[in-house]
């Protein structure tokens, strides 16, 4: 018993000692903030399938494909929002089909179709999983089931009826709150009662009125309910594609109108709950008259500036309000939520980026050794640390050059980096490179530690095996 009793304590202590050498590899990031930020807790992202930038953008008049001018509708809520947010105007799109739009909106990947949505680490979902958020979801279609398996719990439409859709509660994460999944339920119950006596274009905007009070309330109820919740919570409202379809011209700006109308309560409860607001479309409508039945976007004959350009609005407590002009990639979008949100995940097959749209920027630096740090604005340091290997620097100025500099005992390595937007660094011990969203070093480290740890267990129980047999 005596010799047992050595072993364990020998294992103990060669245990602990495993562990304690590689706490320091997988050691939490240091943060430090340089100055006050206001970050959102939370997300709403807003697709309104089928909205054209050219309908809704203030300034801009849509064209029919004949060259004649289409009177855009009037939306006076979404006029707004420019002076409440940012609007950009020129969100191109690279795939007007729905299925790789929706794909290219939430993997930052230009290139994206429907399979690459399950793909692990590929979506907005998984990173923002990964930090601890909840992913719920309100959809008329439900888009790729890709999409709706990405959800921990969505509400949406099997079918692609309006006036007659068979909808269902889907529940794919384990620990959704009780309350979440009734408030669903408790909307699931409630369409009915909106498409009651409604026939043609007022279906349409019955059925976008019916989503979009549903978002308000869950917004609502979060903020309410579950104030500590970390969410991201997406919508999408597929009526205003169906009707540029199925109804014409007109019908079209109809149901768009009817859109504007019920979005200030959504709006509403975002913004008095730490939450930012989203609201972009998939791709636009081209008409091939001002007076045509139907209209298009996936078939070429229909791309045009109509079907290739969408909106982008943003509200959030930490922007710089404002219309930007210039173009971006649809592919961007991804980036900017991640960055809205002060969230440094990968999106392993994102070729997008962060769009420049908050007051202060964020730089993550990462070493493959513990190392001293200095940030420095021209001589002067504005921020230092030590005793780590990751680090997050908060509330730094935009578009301005810094020097990063780590020191390691003799060796001091430095890099100057534009921040435009959220940068990455990441260090080697001769050299340093740019990279927006490396952080292979960590994750190797953190592998290898777990391997050390469960190889000391495996060995353990091999000992006390042989002593006791």
């Amino acid at each position: 018993m005596a010799a047992r009793r050595r072993t364990y304590l020998r294992l103990s202590v060669l245990l602990i000692l495993c562990i304690s050498l590689t706490l320091p590899i997988i050691a939490a990031q240091t943060c430090i903030e340089v100055s006050e930020t206001n970050p959102p807790q939370n997300m709403v992202l807003l697709i309104v399938d089928g909205m054209g930038s050219g309908y809704v953008s203030q300034g801009m008049v849509p064209a029919a494909l004949d060259g004649s001018l289409i009177i855009p509708p009037e939306v006076p809520f979404m006029d707004s929002l420019a002076a409440k947010g940012v609007l950009l105007p020129y969100i191109s799109v690279p795939d007007p089909r729905t299925g790789p739009a929706h794909s290219v909106i939430v993997t930052g990947f230009s290139g994206a179709e429907p399979e690459i949505v399950a793909y692990a680490g590929a979506t907005i979902y998984d990173v923002l999983g990964d930090e601890g958020f909840i992913t719920i979801a309100l959809m008329h279609k439900g888009d790729a089931v890709a999409m709706q398996a990405e959800q921990d719990v969505i509400l949406f439409s099997e079918s692609n009826s309006i006036t007659e859709p068979i909808l269902k509660v889907q529940v794919n994460g384990d620990a959704v709150p009780a309350g979440i999944i009734d408030e669903l339920e408790y909307w699931e119950k409630q369409l009915p009662a909106y498409l009651e006596g409604t026939a043609g274009i007022d279906s349409y905007i019955a059925y976008s009125d019916w989503g979009l009070d549903a978002a308000a309330d869950m917004v609502s109820l979060m903020s309410s309910q579950y104030p500590d919740t970390k969410y991201i919570f997406t919508i999408n409202v597929g009526v205003v594609d169906s009707a540029g379809h199925y109804c014409g011209v007109d019908g079209y700006v109809d149901v768009i109108e009817g859109v504007d109308r019920r979005l200030e309560p959504l709006y509403t409860a975002a913004s008095e709950s730490n939450t930012a607001l989203f609201i972009t479309a998939d791709h636009g409508m081209a008409f091939k008259t001002s007076d045509a039945a139907r209209g298009g976007h996936a078939s070429k004959d229909y791309w045009s500036a109509e079907a290739l350009t969408v909106p982008l609005f943003i509200v959030s407590p930490n922007i710089v309000p404002g219309v930007i002009e210039y173009s971006h990639g649809q592919e961007d979008v991804a980036f900017t939520i991640l960055s809205v949100l002060d969230v440094a995940g990968h999106l392993k097959y994102g070729d997008g980026e962060a769009i420049p749209v908050k007051d202060y920027a964020n730089l993550w630096v990462s070493s493959n050794t513990d190392a001293g740090i200095e940030v420095l604005q021209g001589p002067e340091t504005i921020a230092s640390s030590s005793g780590g290997n990751s680090y997050f620097f908060t509330g730094l100025k935009p578009k301005i050059n810094y020097t990063v500099r780590i020191s390691n005992g003799d060796e001091l390595l430095e890099q100057v980096v534009h921040l435009d937007v959220d940068r990455a660094i990441s260090f080697g011990t001769s050299t340093a490179y740019v990279d927006g969203t490396s952080r292979d070093g960590e994750n190797w480290r953190k592998i290898i530690a777990s391997i050390l740890i469960l190889l000391v267990i495996t060995v353990g129980m091999l000992v006390i095996y042989r002593i006791e047999h």
